[in-house]
């Protein structure tokens, strides 16, 4: 073997910037680890099998320090149907290295060669390369993965003896097991389809605390969808395995400070804003809880940009179908598709326990349904409510329609409330429960909810109190507010005993003493309909709980067809044309202003809260802007020692890293009387979904300041092309026209091939249509429509 030696003259750009990065950063070295353009004779069985070539010549091999082969690089990429095979079939095949790099100067796409399965046969996009160690670590853990390893699974946590039911949960030491082996066999994508109330936080605290500790798994990210589900799985759930194996709730402020913890927990905006950052190797577990909220094109890249496994977690997953008569691109399918996400393109996931098996098996509460409908009800939903007038919600006073309205029951109670039929409601659960019971009644929308609400409290009031609070909304924006009415809720003899909400208390409430559930709202989703229902499913002896009872109000559960066991139905997605829009669980609204209940926390409000210790006082509600400005007055003008203290370090170290003492003092400092917020209420003001307390701290001061949703647009569109497959040329366009398509986006949430090449400024700069479409193989319009219809998704999540 000859090791070339290295000088500008014959090094391509690309052979120089990638032997920089390995040098530099990655800690390979020229001549020892990094071998450049070295050549290899081929033995006569191998000239045999590979006719015509006497030797081989790669680019770039890295090896050990036993001159073993570890990684080739091919850094000829202009051609990926030359390349990529040439490195598969036949570097791979001579020099047997386990991984593989394809490089040009716009990208490079790695293999892994312990890749099995239905993906295995990819490149895949990556923004870093393996470093010595490593490539090290890897190999190790692909030895311990092959090994017959007697891996314990922790029954204190996971499959063990629970008392409260009596017996052991088999199911969670079998679901662990079906996923170790799974792991083992080299699978990327597994899906567990898991009940509500059965355990699936417990599973994956068992499933990681096994993996680390049997050295199959260094770091692993569990991604949630809610900041609540962050901290609920921090504390409760990963706190199990500490100190052992340390868990931390990742954000855009403190991911530096935490880089080395075992595991991460990550809301899914947080990381749409940080994965870029991350390299694509550096965790060896993606899990995904509550995956089937998880699911469009533009997450579907966040996920492909880590080069690990992936578990899927879920009690509702989704399957997406086509409208009749409207073509699919089979690949939108996919993306909403939870199975095929998640690798289980034949329909069946990893693991199955769904609540018919777990009601017959004990481990869940069976339940029965009690339908009670109003007279109001029982018209809207068998031929329509026609009236000529609404009134004020404030003054009560008439207001005559134009022309009679006719509302059908799945638009009553969105526009139109009637107190008498919210009245009717409590009356009927006052008079079929037990002063005391735990009830999540669930409403169409935020004044729904208040009036239930309000007529609950009018209905229990026996003393004649201004403030019963037997009946609390679960509605706000507020997370601090939400967190003490949960927290109040969850204790089985205090008040609130019902809690009505929309959507809040639908997922991840884990209340087992709740006796009943309520519906008075219609939903077309199934996945939706099973997480409410779950609500009641947790058994609980303390309270002496080992059944529920469900009031239905509107005929939601004869709809679902509910056979006392949840629902038959498939829980499926109707998608339109190119993208996800329609069907699912979407409830036709009615268009109008009249008879509004006034919402407390309505899109252009703050409500700021005062909690206290068993009691919520509102402050007030203030426009957006009234709202920003205290924040920023208070943040320039207070005279809080501790964030002086913190300003006067931003002055005196550029780029300071907060410790989580500075980070917890600013989300401290906020909910003090001068501010009254918190951190989602500041997400929303700076309409930045995954920023934190910190980042808004900082922009205020001018230290850094919040990106605009055109500059996250951008950012985006650069993550976009670095994961997709387009070749070199093909990026280079799509980079220049990035300006127009990020402005229209952001402007006027579209754009098309129409738009761009109706600007001869850019039909100067990237050429006309028929050329640059030629280049795209005649597809320049899908792939156009496609990027929208991904950052129109973004955009709006």
């Amino acid at each position: 073997m000859v090791t070339a030696t290295i000088n500008e003259n014959e090094a391509t750009a690309t052979d120089l910037r990638v032997i920089k990065e390995l040098t530099d950063n990655h800690g390979w070295k020229v001549g020892d680890t990094l071998l450049y353009q070295p050549q290899y004779s081929l033995t006569p069985e191998q000239q045999e099998r590979f006719q015509g070539r006497k030797s081989i010549k790669p680019d770039i091999v890295l090896q050990d320090m036993h001159c073993t082969p570890l990684i080739v690089i091919e850094n000829k990429l202009k051609d990926p149907k030359k390349a990529l095979p040439q490195l598969r079939l036949l570097y791979s095949q001579i020099l047997r290295p386990r991984f593989l790099y394809a490089c040009s100067k716009e990208r490079n796409l790695f293999y892994d060669m312990a890749w099995r399965g239905l993906d295995a046969g990819e490149f895949r996009t990556v923004n870093s390369f393996l470093s010595v160690e490593e490539v090290k670590i890897k190999i190790e853990q692909e030895k311990k993965r092959k090994q017959e390893l007697n891996i314990v699974i922790d029954t204190t946590i996971a499959g063990g003896f629970d008392p409260n039911i009596g017996k052991e949960r088999y199911y969670q030491t079998d679901c662990i097991k079906a996923l170790l082996a799974a792991i083992k066999n080299g699978q990327q994508k597994m899906l567990v389809h898991m009940a509500t109330g059965l355990g699936k936080t417990r599973v994956a605290v068992a499933l990681c605390k096994a993996l680390l500790e049997h050295g199959l798994a260094r770091r692993i990210l569990f991604v949630v969808d809610r900041r609540l589900f962050a901290e609920q799985a921090r504390d409760d759930g990963f706190s199990l395995i500490s100190p052992t194996y340390n868990a931390a709730w990742v954000t855009t402020s403190n991911y530096k400070t935490h880089k080395n913890k075992d595991i991460h927990i990550v809301v899914i905006d947080t990381l749409e804003i940080i994965h870029q950052g991350i390299p694509g190797n550096f965790y060896d577990l993606l899990i995904v809880n509550e995956c089937h909220r998880s699911i469009n094109l533009n997450r579907r890249i966040i996920f492909d940009h880590f080069l690990c496994p992936r578990i899927g977690l879920t009690a509702t997953p989704r399957i997406a179908v086509a409208k009749d008569r409207t073509k699919v691109p089979d690949d939108d399918l996919a993306i909403l598709d939870t199975y095929r996400l998640f690798g289980c393109e034949s329909g069946e996931p990893t693991y199955h326990y769904n609540i018919d098996r777990g009601i017959d098996e004990g481990f869940l509460a069976p339940y029965k349904v009690e339908e009670i409908k109003t007279h109001l009800t029982k018209m809207a939903e068998e031929e329509g409510i026609e009236f000529d007038y609404v009134l004020d919600p404030d003054e009560r006073k008439k207001i005559e329609l134009d022309t009679a309205k006719k509302l059908k029951l799945e638009q009553l109670n969105r526009k139109y409330l009637t107190e008498k039929t919210a009245k009717r409601i409590a009356e009927e659960i006052r008079n079929r429960t037990e002063y005391g019971e735990k009830i999540i009644l669930f409403g169409v929308s935020q004044p729904h909810c208040l009036m239930l609400a309000k007529a609950l409290n009018e209905v229990f009031d026996d003393n004649g109190s201004s403030n019963p609070r037997y009946a609390e909304s679960i509605i706000s924006e507020n997370q601090e507010l939400n967190r003490a009415l949960k927290g109040w809720f969850k204790k089985p003899y205090q008040k609130p005993y019902i809690a009505v909400s929309v959507d809040i208390m639908s997922t991840g409430v884990d209340i087992p003493c709740v006796r009943y559930i309520a519906f008075s709202a219609l939903t077309k989703s199934v996945g939706k309909y099973i997480q409410m229902l779950g609500r009641g499913t947790r058994l609980d002896s303390k309270t002496g709980k080992f059944s529920f009872q469900v009031f239905d109000f509107v005929g939601l559960c004869k709809r679902m067809e509910d056979n006392g066991k949840g629902s038959p139905k498939e829980n499926k997605k109707v998608v339109k044309g190119r993208g996800v829009k329609g069907g699912g669980g979407g409830e036709t609204g009615v268009k109008g202003d009249w008879f509004i209940v006034d919402n407390p926390d309505p899109s252009n409000l703050i409500q700021r809260v005062c909690v206290h210790e068993g009691a919520v006082e509102i402050i007030d509600n203030i426009p957006i802007e009234e709202a920003k400005k205290i924040f920023e007055e208070q943040v320039k003008g207070t005279d809080n020692p501790d964030i002086i203290a913190i300003k006067k370090k931003l002055i005196e170290k550029e780029d300071y890293e907060p410790s989580q003492k500075d980070i917890d003092n600013v989300i401290d400092f906020i909910r003090k009387p001068q501010i009254y917020m918190d951190e989602g209420q500041l997400q929303k003001i700076y309409d930045y979904p995954g920023g934190t307390a910190w980042d808004f701290f900082l922009h205020v001061l001018g230290v850094k300041s919040v990106p605009t949703p055109l500059e996250r647009i951008k950012k985006g569109y650069e993550s976009y092309i670095a994961s997709s497959v387009y070749n070199d040329e093909q990026v280079r366009v799509l980079r220049k026209i990035k300006d127009i398509f990020a402005s229209n986006i952001n402007s006027y949430g579209k754009i098309d091939t129409t738009t761009i090449f109706g600007n001869p400024v850019y039909e100067g700069i990237i050429g006309n249509f028929d050329s640059v479409n030629a280049l795209f193989e005649d597809k320049l319009n899908e792939v156009i429509e496609e990027m929208a219809q991904t950052f129109c998704m973004r955009k709006a999540a």
